[in-house]
């Protein structure tokens, strides 16, 4: 890795860092992959929800600079998830819905969750969605998932180091 790779590691703020990571998540809600995808992938393109998490605030948490400068917003700002655990209870909105910020693009999960009806009729469970998603810039959400490459990277050696300390 590059000096520069490791500077960044340390000012990306481990709370930033999903503690599992997207991948793992599947195998835990396995007869619920549905509504996990609806949060997960299906929740990021309903308008409401991207407003929402958008309005968390004036800064990138993982650099601190200011996500809009001026009159316009940074070229890419992204959603991270800082948690995957969790599972969408609302319904499915139709295709031609006026919430569905934008179009699915080629392998993306195909559908958007009804988040304008949660928020009306579950605000506390909308309000724990939001909290698991914030708005970084595009670049600092590189460094975010870099970091969190080697951390695992990290755990994973000492996990088979101990296996084989252990069984030996």
């Amino acid at each position: 890795m590059n000096k520069t790779f490791f500077r960044k590691e340390k000012q990306i703020p481990l709370f930033l860092v999903p503690k599992v990571r997207k991948r793992h998540v599947p195998l835990i809600y396995k007869d619920h992959e549905m509504a996990w995808k609806l949060f997960a992938e299906g929740a990021l393109r309903n308008r409401v929800f991207h407003d929402d998490v958008l309005s968390r605030g004036s800064k990138c948490l993982a650099c601190g600079q200011k996500l809009i400068t001026g009159k316009t917003k940074y070229p890419h700002i992204e959603k991270h998830h800082h948690c995957y655990i969790r599972l969408c209870t609302g319904t499915i909105l139709p295709d031609d819905s006026a919430d569905i910020f934008r179009e699915v693009k080629n392998s993306e999960f195909p559908h958007v969750p009804d988040c304008r009806q949660c928020k009306a009729t579950n605000p506390d469970y909308y309000k724990g969605c939001i909290k698991k998603i914030f708005p970084v810039h595009a670049k600092c959400h590189g460094h975010i998932h870099e970091v969190e490459k080697v951390l695992f990277d990290r755990l994973d050696t000492m996990i088979l180091n101990d296996f084989v300390s252990t069984s030996a």
